[in-house]
């Protein structure tokens, strides 16, 4: 199966908008069998939770957050802040960056959530000279608030953007709005609107910081391809109609695991559990929600991460499989 490439770009027909491609939140699903979108629940939520917490203030993070050429402005959010920095000219495309910093105990979110967050979402359509633009996700973490189990970042993090212009040989003006989820107990919306001027043939300040970021991109890989350590082997169902996936990793491993829709929640197992048999470590995949009717066979996207580097790749699950798995 052919690997894809580590960015996300927009889709064909809504120019200037990245929604993450993820999986949906329990909150989400819950809301569209009561009728609405998962776009209104969070709206709704969103409301509730702003008029019933504080937004905190980020005196403590501005020592430390400073504006410079290479660098939009910080904008400030729910106890965060996010500017654009511009990096490197590869020729054909332009590698720029959204960095998030956090205040101290907050974090933000992978593109698929896990139990409830809000993955980051952009509009870039107001850009000028800008053809398009790809969003990427460096390696997350694991993490627990009330809602339960998210995959996010603490402290900061830097989500590198491939920027292609209409025409290479002038600048691109890069306008970014931004919205954004960010926990510390409960997740809290959080907005911010950023410009920068990208100039061609030229690298910025951050150019290093970025290709750092990229380098802890999951690689696309096939299923059963190892690369650093790490393999997505194979799958199999266990005897209680459990999805097992068979992975090369070290203990500690992490996997995630999306679905082809919203339809689809899928649950990993925290850790694995290791198979003396064929010396693979085994993640068991709850399939906590599924279409009611299963009629075709599906693709499903699974992330392997080792603390900063992981893979990903794609495994599709044919229709019988799936309704056992459904059960």
């Amino acid at each position: 199966m052919p690997a894809t490439n580590r960015m996300t770009r927009c889709k064909a027909g809504r120019p200037g908008a990245i929604a993450a491609p993820r999986a949906p939140t329990r909150a989400a699903l819950a809301a569209a069998r009561a009728g609405a979108t998962p776009g209104m629940a969070r709206k709704r939520r969103g409301l509730l939770i702003t008029a019933a917490v504080p937004v905190l203030a980020l005196s403590m993070l501005a020592p430390a957050l400073a504006w410079t050429d290479d660098a939009s402005p910080w904008d400030s959010g729910h106890a965060s802040q996010a500017r654009l920095i511009a990096g490197l000219d590869q020729r054909e495309t332009y590698l720029a960056g959204l960095e998030i910093a956090l205040a101290e105990g907050y974090k933000t979110y992978w593109r698929h959530a896990g139990d409830s967050g809000l993955p980051p979402e952009i509009d870039w359509s107001e850009s000028r000279n800008v053809a398009d633009l790809s969003l990427a996700f460096p390696a997350p973490g694991r993490f627990t608030d009330a809602s339960g189990i998210f995959f996010g970042y603490e402290n900061a993090v830097v989500f590198p953007l491939d920027v292609t212009p209409r025409d290479p040989d002038l600048p691109m003006d890069l306008v970014v709005a931004l919205s954004y989820g960010v926990c510390k107990d409960i997740c809290i919306p959080a907005f911010a609107t950023l410009s920068l001027t990208l100039e061609p043939n030229g690298d910025g300040a951050h150019a290093a910081r970025l290709t750092r970021a990229l380098e802890r991109v999951p690689a696309p890989v096939a299923f059963g391809e190892s690369r650093d350590g790490l393999a997505l082997v194979d799958y199999r169902i266990s005897g209680n109609g459990a999805l097992e996936v068979l992975t090369e990793a070290p203990d500690g491993a992490l996997l995630m695991a999306e679905g082809p829709d919203f339809r689809w929640f899928l649950d990993p197992a925290e850790q694995a559990v290791h198979d003396p048999q064929s010396g693979l470590q085994v993640f068991s995949v709850d399939f906590a929600e599924t279409p009611r009717a299963i009629e075709d066979d599906a693709r499903f996207r699974f992330t392997l991460v080792d603390g900063d580097h992981g893979i990903e790749a794609h495994l599709d699950i044919d229709v019988e499989d799936l309704r056992r798995l459904a059960r």
